[in-house]
């Protein structure tokens, strides 16, 4: 399922569009969140990667599979093949402790918690990297034919399969620039994440 709120021309950032489509599949994005979500291409391009976190605040007894974190997802196609370099990537975030990277938050209620994931020196390069590669096919005249963005946070490998956290809430934050805080861009339920997974997982064995 899809958000009815969230269209294309909605997330339109002159030629490219800018979608949470890899954040998931289900509803859940909050309709006070699409201001912020239709800037969040240009704002992630010119972002100082030590500043992006996301966090997520869940039932305090869930427990994250080891080695289990929340990928940027960075999806970069041409409309017209070859008239700029595509980009694909699955930049890995790692569990903070920090106490600066929960400034913003508020304090989760009774039997809840904060699961704050930033983005480790690796892939702070790595996103710069993306980040010059995109500014790169900005200037190519091949770029003006359009193309499709995409960005999203994967978090399926969190969800775990346990019956009794299933209908769970499950929020996601996210700050990209420190001076503006964190902005929630889905809330939903643990199983909402893992239906969402299953049904992309089947799509794509389809194709």
């Amino acid at each position: 399922m899809s958000h009815p709120t969230v269209t294309p021309s909605l997330l339109r950032r002159s030629l490219l569009l800018a979608t949470l489509a890899t954040l998931t599949a289900c509803g859940g994005i909050p309709l006070r969140s699409l201001p912020r979500l239709a800037q969040l291409s240009g704002q992630l391009l010119d972002a100082d990667p030590a500043q992006f976190v996301v966090a997520l605040q869940v039932d305090a007894r869930l427990v994250p599979p080891p080695g289990a974190v929340p990928l940027l997802q960075i999806q970069l196609k041409p409309k017209v093949v070859g008239a700029f370099e595509a980009v694909d990537r699955k930049l890995p975030l790692a569990l903070s402790t920090a106490a600066g990277a929960m400034a913003g938050l508020d304090a989760p209620g009774a039997g809840r918690r904060w699961l704050v994931y930033t983005l480790p020196p690796a892939t702070q390069a790595e996103l710069q990297r993306v980040q010059h590669t995109v500014r790169q096919a900005q200037a190519q005249p091949g770029y003006q034919r359009g193309g499709t963005l995409t960005i999203g946070i994967e978090q399926k490998d969190l969800a775990v399969a346990d019956p009794a956290l299933a209908h769970t809430r499950w929020e996601t934050w996210l700050q990209v620039r420190q001076s503006e805080g964190f902005f929630e861009v889905w809330s939903g339920s643990l199983a909402d994440i893992r239906k969402a997974a299953e049904q992309a997982a089947a799509a794509q064995a389809a194709r």
